[in-house]
């Protein structure tokens, strides 16, 4: 059987069969939109010939949905599915084939042709089991602050470059010396630089760390405590609570802005240091104990944890109800998150990282950060990036995988030092050739570099 997909996925359809891809048209229209939606197939056809299938499925994936009206919708979705099997990604391969045979796009240029082509496409998967995959690492991210981009008129050389090699999708999070808005980031800026990733058929993902202040002014009641000494004094901390009813909405609010940037969907950072469960606020400490009808203060709840060598089975099952409380809390409040982002935008995509330790040891990861695995799937998260942290962790990866559906859900995120700001392709090349190769994930690569960005 095994056999018989490399044959057929390297043999059929015969290219003799295949619709040919049509001559690019050079003549101008008047309307400015088609004649860049133009060239946004015109380079899909080109990155497919060039066999750069991760960025010809991006720039199909860019042409189908920003011009659901065009005669050639029905070519895109064919060749986009396409690039998918290449891509090894059987299951959207074939929902791309199935759009295409379902009769709507008959109107279309060579629309009868594609349909026959997408219906006997679609009988030979199904006898091989579509789901599977081949095996190859399907999307690179490249990882940056605001603040490590190139000006604005040097940006879309910079976006070529990274096309060229083979980067599927620019994350941008803020840069202390951009702070505006409320949200980390100068909106008007992030709606320019996705323009110009749009127009390259890059995607724009916006990086947001719910665990940090953001750039925002944070507020007292915001603010989370923790419990230090034997003697149970509160000592704040410069971070928000992710469970404080109020902050969760001020975070709705803002994905409500980012949305409107046109970007692509969000990533949402994982927490960057551990002590997840030790810190309250006053709010939530008070939903927590009205949930489970119980009376109890701060200091009894985490003075315990405070002892000499206070083992983690011998901490009270009080607290243990705590931490599933807020790392539920934090879960749902992803899902709202998503929720708000679709409103605006129904194909975005929201990536959420996690730490690796989550998946070795989830009760470290529970406890430390917040990420219950188990909860943030059931509740359907969207994509996991898991931030690398050691070696190996391929079962767990696969084993997520299957949790999530499928391995194109997975992430592996890596760094990467670089010495120029911005990062240049040659210095990100020689990077990743240090890094152990990830095999077939998803991978996104974090800048880091030992000069400070100005």
């Amino acid at each position: 059987m095994l056999l018989s997909l490399c044959v057929l996925s390297s043999c059929a359809p015969r290219v003799s069969q295949l619709p040919p891809i049509p001559p690019p048209s050079e003549a101008p229209h008047d309307d400015p939109a088609r004649d860049a939606q133009s060239r946004l197939l015109k380079e899909a056809h080109r990155a497919f010939v060039q066999e750069r299938y991760p960025s010809a499925a991006l720039f199909f994936r860019r042409f189908v949905d920003n011009a659901p009206d065009s005669p050639r919708l029905a070519e895109a979705r064919w060749w986009l599915g396409r690039a998918y099997e290449q891509l090894g990604d059987y299951r959207a391969a074939i929902a791309q084939y199935r759009m295409v045979a379902a009769g709507p796009l008959l109107q279309q240029l060579n629309g009868t042709l594609y349909e026959g082509h997408a219906l006997r496409r679609l009988d030979e998967l199904r006898q091989l089991h579509a789901g599977q995959h081949n095996g190859r690492a399907r999307q690179r991210a490249l990882r940056v602050t605001v603040g490590q981009l190139p000006p604005i008129p040097a940006l879309r050389p910079w976006l070529q470059e990274l096309v060229q090699g083979d980067v599927t999708a620019l994350v941008i999070g803020p840069a202390q010396a951009l702070l505006s808005d409320g949200v980390g980031l100068n909106l008007e800026i992030v709606k320019r630089i996705v323009t110009e990733a749009h127009h390259l058929g890059l995607l724009l993902w916006v990086a947001v760390d719910l665990h940090q202040r953001q750039g925002m002014e944070l507020r007292p009641e915001w603010a989370t405590t923790t419990i230090t000494g034997l003697g149970g004094e509160g000592a704040s901390t410069p971070r928000p609570d992710i469970a404080n009813p109020a902050y969760q909405s001020y975070l709705e609010e803002t994905i409500r802005a980012l949305s409107r940037t046109g970007c692509d969907g969000v990533f949402l950072a994982a927490r960057s240091v551990a002590g997840f469960a030790g810190e309250f606020s006053d709010g939530s400490f008070r939903a927590f104990a009205s949930s489970f009808g119980l009376s109890l203060s701060p200091k009894e709840m985490f003075t315990v944890n405070q002892l000499p060598d206070a083992q983690t089975e011998e901490r009270p099952a009080t607290y243990w109800r705590w931490v599933g409380w807020k790392a539920l809390s934090y879960a749902k409040l992803i899902v709202r998150l998503r929720k708000v982002l679709r409103e605006s935008n129904p194909t975005a995509t929201m990536l959420l990282e996690v730490h690796q330790v989550t998946l070795s040891t989830p009760l470290q990861g529970l406890e430390q950060y917040g990420e219950d695995l188990a909860e943030l799937v059931t509740q359907g998260t969207g994509s996991v990036v898991v931030r690398r942290e050691g070696e190996g962790g391929e079962a767990l990866l696969e084993k997520l995988g299957q949790q999530l559906g499928t391995v194109d859900r997975v992430w592996v995120g890596v760094s990467a030092k670089v010495a120029a700001s911005p990062p240049s392709m040659e210095g990100l090349t020689q990077s990743l050739a240090e890094i152990a190769e990830p095999g077939r994930w998803n991978i996104m690569v974090v800048t880091e570099s030992a000069d400070a960005v100005p």
